[in-house]
């Protein structure tokens, strides 16, 4: 579609205006013409539009060797009867009840969408029409593969089916129109593992680039293929569903000053630290309060970041490239990221940092890929700051300096939020935000708990029949806490209890966690476990490794997990909440726990993931000398990275697990290689961020 043949035989290569014309005739059938060249050139004058449509049917006539591909007069414009595209013979095929040509006819483009390669963006009502021209192409390829399918179903020809099957997967790995045909037809060909390996990629697919679940006859399909080896599940309970509003009340009440807060250090180029107690709503008000603004991002980090150097900047990092998918990286910035986020790396390792001088240039790298990645943001929140690593820290505090400094003389930079539970920052946490408060490059917001007038104004948003009248009831018990407020709405909806006077008997005021502990109750055994096994995982829970993890099957996984979600436990592979992770750690027995850290380790050994992460994990398990070999090699890497109070306390533990083992001239030189690294520790600076240069 995007080519012709010249009057040689050589193929021509179209112009885009010229390819989108001759698709939108044979779409679209004989049109008017001057409407038609507005659609191409739709910021020119008239003038200029019909002499630009004129020049544009003579270069078309001259790359066909003097044919008049566009039969045109003053009105109309309609393709040759002479010329036969691709498109015609695919809609020809695809709609004369002919499926088998429809699949076998020429694709326009080669493979690829209607037009692939052009753009138009700047003919905003022409690119809708090819939006939807692709899709009719689509449409009707699909249509064909699905009669051709069900015909060979019928006559009972499974290889073929399968065939076609496998190639539809293979261009829309996204169908689950597709995907259940290839699910069938291995199950009809007595493949069962192929069917339900095809299952767990569809639903691997579908979760990673759409962000759904199977649909409920692809579940219904492989349930039934699984019947007589899967052990029967109890049936769920059945529970009142939750309003919408409650899982997402729709006022922000009670934070009207703190907006203006917000607001003054927006305008005023200033860090803005939003503290407060569990459950006040401190992501929320962030989260409005960005999108009032513009373009903004957001990264969170997790309860087990602490405990593997650079994690939480390593996941916030991954998330705004993921964003970004057309930026191009320096290989110079390549590398040195490639210290905390290997991928970035090639095959060539990198040196270690041995020198102040090395720390400095991969500081500057990192500060210099931030400033790029984040581009064209207005605002960018970091959520649960109280989790942040020392090391993420250090190297974010440097390019947020080098960035400030920077920007005096430059663009526009974005508006950095934190988010943090008051009371729970580590201590060079909080030394780092004195010192940007001090200099008056940050500003705090203290969130408090919301009033009676407040709560009353959340309930009226809520358009919950029978609330209001449980305001003040509500205040007393909650404290005016936004997350309790919320939880114990929920509490009295699946009770039964909204529209009845307030309950005689609840766990004492102000404490939500036996709330969340009754909602877990109320799980499925496996659900249950799932959600152990992911607040033991922390931050490097992944579903896709469940099954291996527990032993049970993918579909049953599945079904779990949708439970989880629809209980508003988990959103996708993260806790709703940290007041859920912390009720859930507190149903895990000693016993327990060891269990889930045993199969996580063994899980996390076979993905390869990295040593200090394998040495918590074989640790807390109770299998010490397992978790020696990784030991070292947490402290090697530490010492690479020059992040040398880590190290020195791996070489500790380590040592401690060799004297217990009875290996003692391991142990000393574990002790050796601490003292070592101790007293490289006491160079200047050695564990802070380096100076920074002058902007």
């Amino acid at each position: 579609m995007s080519q012709l043949l010249g009057p040689q035989g050589q193929r021509v290569r179209l112009e885009r205006r010229a390819a989108v014309l001759l698709a939108y005739l044979e779409l679209e059938g004989p049109s008017p013409k001057f409407p038609v060249a507005c659609l191409l050139w739709p910021d020119s004058p008239p003038a200029t539009v019909r002499n630009n449509m004129r020049q544009l049917l003579r270069r078309l006539r001259l790359a066909s060797g003097g044919v008049e591909l566009v039969e045109a007069d003053s009105e109309r414009l309609a393709l040759s009867p002479l010329l036969g595209l691709d498109l015609a013979s695919l809609k020809s095929a695809a709609t004369a009840s002919s499926p088998a040509r429809a699949i076998e006819a020429p694709w326009p483009g080669g493979g690829g969408p209607l037009l692939a390669g052009f753009d138009f963006d700047d003919c905003e009502e022409l690119a809708r029409w090819l939006d939807g021209a692709r899709a009719a192409v689509e449409g009707w390829v699909r249509k064909a593969r699905e009669a051709q399918i069900q015909r060979h179903l019928a006559d009972s020809d499974w290889s073929p089916a399968l065939a076609l099957a496998q190639e539809w997967v293979q261009q829309e790995p996204e169908s689950e129109q597709a995907g259940r045909h290839l699910i069938r037809l291995h199950y009809l060909q007595g493949d069962r593992v192929a069917a339900l390996a095809a299952f767990e990629r569809l639903r691997a697919t579908l979760s990673h680039d759409l962000g759904v679940a199977p649909m409920p006859d692809t579940l219904a399909l492989v349930r039934h293929i699984e019947k007589g080896t899967q052990v029967a599940q109890p049936a769920l309970v059945a529970r009142p569903s939750l309003p919408l509003t409650v899982l997402r009340p729709p006022v922000l009440a009670g934070r009207e000053s703190a907006w203006q807060q917000l607001l003054a250090g927006f305008e005023a180029g200033q860090v803005i630290l939003i503290s407060g107690e569990p459950g006040s709503g401190k992501s929320r008000l962030a989260e409005e309060f960005a999108a009032a603004h513009g373009r903004w991002t957001r990264s969170e980090s997790r309860p087990g970041d602490p405990d593997v150097p650079y994690s939480s900047q390593a996941r916030a990092f991954r998330a705004q490239l993921a964003r970004r998918p057309d930026l191009k990286l320096p290989d110079r910035l390549r590398a040195e990221l490639s210290r905390f986020i290997p991928e970035l790396g090639d095959s060539r390792p990198v040196p270690p940092l041995a020198s102040e001088a090395d720390k400095l240039r991969f500081f500057e790298a990192h500060a210099e890929a931030l400033a790029l990645v984040l581009e064209g943001e207005r605002v960018v929140v970091a959520d649960d700051v109280q989790y942040w690593d020392k090391a993420s820290t250090l190297l974010s505090m440097y390019a947020w300096t080098r960035m400030i400094a920077a920007g005096a003389h430059a663009v526009r930079l974005p508006c950095f939020i934190q988010c943090y539970r008051r009371g729970e920052l580590l201590p060079f946490s909080e030394a780092n935000i004195r010192k940007l408060v001090d200099v008056g490059m940050g500003r705090v917001i203290e969130l408090g708990p919301l009033s009676v007038g407040s709560v009353r104004q959340l309930l009226a948003g809520l358009e919950l029949p029978g609330a209001e009248a449980h305001t003040e009831a509500l205040v007393r018990y909650t404290g005016g806490n936004p997350l309790y407020i919320v939880e114990t709405l929920k509490h009295l909806i699946e009770t039964d209890s909204l529209h009845k006077d307030w309950p005689r008997r609840l766990p004492p005021p102000g404490r939500v966690g036996p709330l969340i502990q009754r909602r877990l109750e109320r799980l499925s055994p496996l659900a249950l476990q799932i959600a152990q096994l992911a607040a033991r995982a922390g931050s490097h829970f992944r579903a896709a490794r469940v099954p291996e993890a527990l032993e049970v099957s993918a579909t049953s996984v599945h079904a779990a997990l949708s439970e989880l979600e629809s209980m508003q436990l988990l959103v996708g592979e993260r806790f709703s909440h940290d007041l859920v992770l912390e009720a859930v750690q507190a149903t895990i027995g000693k016993a327990t726990g060891r269990l889930l850290h045993g199969r996580l380790a063994a899980v996390f050994e076979r993905d390869g993931a990295p040593a200090n992460l394998l040495a918590h994990h074989w640790l807390e398990a109770g299998q010490e000398v397992r978790a020696l070999p990784y030991l070292h090699a947490a402290a090697n890497a530490d010492e690479e990275l020059l992040l040398l109070d880590e190290a020195a306390e791996h070489h500790a533990r380590a040592a401690a697990v060799l004297e217990a083992a009875g290996r003692h001239e391991e142990a000393a030189s574990a002790r050796v290689a601490e003292i070592r690294v101790r007293a490289r520790q006491q160079a200047p600076a050695a564990d802070e961020a380096p100076a920074t240069r002058p902007g």
